[in-house]
């Protein structure tokens, strides 16, 4: 364990006790530890190629906690796990790593001001190239990756003229690779981000209007790494002609800062059209300008919904033509999504985003514990990165089987490099309760990444699996794990079994 990922942890640890130890609200405590121990062994521990791959068992002792507070206006979940592994590698070492994940609210002013904090501690992977599921194999393609949030909210009502919405945020995210010596990696940074929404009061009748200002700093600490800004100001004014028609224009200013190869697309916008609002169940809505754009929303019934807009923008991020679009299904056994968004965004922001799904230090005993490491998040650089993405997903319950799958489709256009990635895959994940105390799961996954040649990547993981409660308080799994990457590049070619035993014990 480095210093700097323990003194990262003992500060946010600090920040989170002193937010939630205030003598004014008294808070119930929950404290649950947790222990797990498992005994690993790979046939490639090191996710070389097959001429040089070595077999080693792996021995893992982590001890972890779940600390829940809550009262009337506050509430905290916190949770912590100590990772210690013997021989992973198989250098016959005693590696540690901490995992954080921890976040909180406290209502400052009820309805009127709010302030959410979250943390974390994980490992990622550097590269996209070779990739590694978690700490237990691999090539040391990895890095710590900390994260702190701290996000103040003010919703005040300017009496029946406006309604405000008044956001702050601050956040910081720093890694192991930025401190070594000559690296070009990814930067420690400090991101500051402004929100001010203003809509128009009950006074307003035949006119409303709204006002937005938003503005997104990401100061990179790297001499060597320029800072990104992303700031947009745009109002709104309508005039209602009938419930059912109302005209609008809306003006606005992007003013947007980053390093790029290609045009920023700074500049005044400006958009003039009319909405159709026939009934509550679907709405069409159009404006032509410089930024122009067709929006369509349905709700036929209760469990459908799909909203879709197309857009031509000249001015602002993610300009020319762009597609976003929302479909939502829900019956009473299943649940299904299918989504289209743009964005431009940097690696920190993306790796701020996912933080809170990454670790789990209690793993629900009868599903099949996650991938530790983000799998399909781009190589940890400093460029800015235009998306398009497709996302897939969809659940089935029955009274003993959960099915589901998820599927997605992205296409990475990075500004500085002039480089493109588009990455696809396709996960699901099967868990069958066939008794009382023991259920069966299958998680197959499949990954396709496609740069420049010949770096193509394909990569499959399949787990099988079986877990059983043992005792009240103690639960234990059996798992089966292939893993297998072919590349054009032959030292990104491998292939890892892996057979694992664990127990899980909490107090």
């Amino acid at each position: 364990m480095k210093p700097s990922s323990t003194l990262d942890f003992i500060k946010l640890i600090g920040v989170l006790t002193t937010c939630y130890n205030t003598p004014v609200f008294a808070i119930n405590w929950s404290v649950n530890p947790f222990l797990q121990t498992q005994e690993v062994y790979s046939d490639n521990i090191r996710l070389t190629p097959q001429d040089s791959q070595i077999g080693a068992f792996v021995t893992d002792v982590s001890p972890s906690i779940s600390v829940v507070g809550q009262s009337a206006k506050t509430t905290m979940n916190l949770n912590y796990r100590m990772q210690n592994l013997y021989n992973a590698r198989g250098d016959e070492q005693l590696s540690t790593f901490n995992q954080l994940q921890a976040n909180g609210r406290l209502i400052l002013v009820p309805n009127r001001f709010f302030l959410n904090s979250s943390s974390s501690i994980s490992q990622q992977n550097i590269s996209n190239t070779n990739i590694a599921n978690d700490n237990i194999s691999g090539s040391g393609n990895r890095t710590n990756v900390s994260t702190f949030s701290l996000s103040p909210t003010w919703t005040p009502r300017l009496g029946n003229y406006a309604n405000a919405n008044i956001q702050g945020s601050f956040n910081s995210i720093s890694n192991d690779q930025a401190a070594a010596v000559g690296s070009v990696g990814l930067s420690d940074s400090i991101n500051t981000a402004e929100n001010i929404q203003l809509t128009s009061g009950r006074e307003f009748k035949r006119i409303t209007w709204n006002l937005g200002f938003s503005n997104n700093e990401n100061n990179r600490t790297s001499s060597s790494a320029n800072d990104v800004v992303f700031q947009n100001t745009s109002g709104t004014i309508r005039t209602h002609l009938s419930k059912q028609i109302n005209l609008f224009a809306t003006g606005g200013y992007s003013n947007n800062s980053f390093q790029t190869a290609f045009n920023n697309n700074n500049g005044f916008s400006y958009t003039l059209g009319a909405q159709w609002r026939p009934s509550n169940y679907y709405n069409i809505e159009a404006g032509y300008g410089n930024n122009r754009y067709v929006s369509l929303n349905l709700t036929p019934t209760r469990r459908l919904s799909w909203a879709t807009t197309f857009r031509d923008n000249q001015i602002g991020l993610n300009s020319g033509q762009t597609w976003q679009s929302a479909l939502n299904y829900s019956t009473r056994k299943s649940t299904w999504s299918l989504s289209h968004e743009n964005d431009t965004t940097t690696t920190q922001a993306i790796l701020l985003s996912q933080q809170q799904v990454t670790v789990d230090v209690n793993p629900d005993p009868l599903i099949n514990q996650p991938v530790q490491f983000l799998v399909n998040v781009p190589t940890l650089t400093n460029d800015v990165i235009v998306r398009k993405m497709w996302i897939f997903s969809g659940s089935y319950f029955s009274g003993k089987s959960t099915v589901s799958a998820r599927g997605f489709f992205e296409d990475r256009e990075f500004q500085v490099a002039t480089t493109k990635e588009k990455v696809s895959g396709v996960s699901a994940n099967w868990n069958w309760r066939f008794a009382t105390k023991t259920s069966a799961y299958l998680a197959p996954q499949w990954q396709q990444i496609d740069r420049a040649a010949p770096t193509n990547d394909n990569r499959y993981d399949v787990a099988i699996g079986l877990n059983r409660q043992i005792a009240k308080h103690i639960n234990g799994r059996l798992e089966f794990r292939h893993l297998e990457q072919s590349s054009a590049i032959i030292t990104n070619n491998y292939q890892e079994n892996r057979a694992t035993a664990s127990l899980f014990m909490n107090f």
